[in-house]
């Protein structure tokens, strides 16, 4: 058997075939649930989800809140739940985002580009963080 398979595993490989490329493993991508979609969105700051469509690879979302603002026309890979474009956070949603993260007093000390410098209180401690518009990564 595996002397028949030669001849085509030589084919695969000069063809630039992945290396562990077997035909049997090829699968088609598997695709998030709404439910599962829901979940992924909302840790990323999403809710209120409306007129959740999937059409081929991708959900189409009519409407939804993303840290306390309206954002419309949302488009999302439908196998990793990620935006395919998003817009950077506002100052404002950047508030809100460590707001849910248990601060609060959160005051905007700046912005750099794409950094968002905010003051606030956890716990009875303050915090200067920085949260990255693009990503939502908050740094102390």
């Amino acid at each position: 058997m595996m002397h028949a398979l030669r001849p085509a595993l030589l084919v695969l490989a000069l063809l630039g075939a992945p290396a562990g490329f077997h035909p049997a493993m090829a699968q088609p991508a598997a695709f998030l649930t709404p439910d599962q979609l829901a979940t992924v969105l909302r840790a990323r700051g999403f809710s209120d989800l409306e007129g959740v469509e999937r059409e081929d690879d991708t959900f189409r979302i009519a409407r939804a809140m993303r840290y306390g603002e309206r954002v419309e026309n949302l488009r999302i890979d439908a196998a990793t739940g990620l935006p395919r474009e998003q817009p950077p956070l506002t100052e404002n949603q950047a508030r809100e985002l460590l707001r849910a993260r248990g601060f609060n007093e959160v005051t905007e000390l700046g912005r750099e580009g794409d950094a968002i410098r905010l003051r606030g209180v956890r716990e009875g401690t303050p915090s200067e963080l920085t949260v990255d518009a693009r990503t939502g990564a908050v740094r102390q």
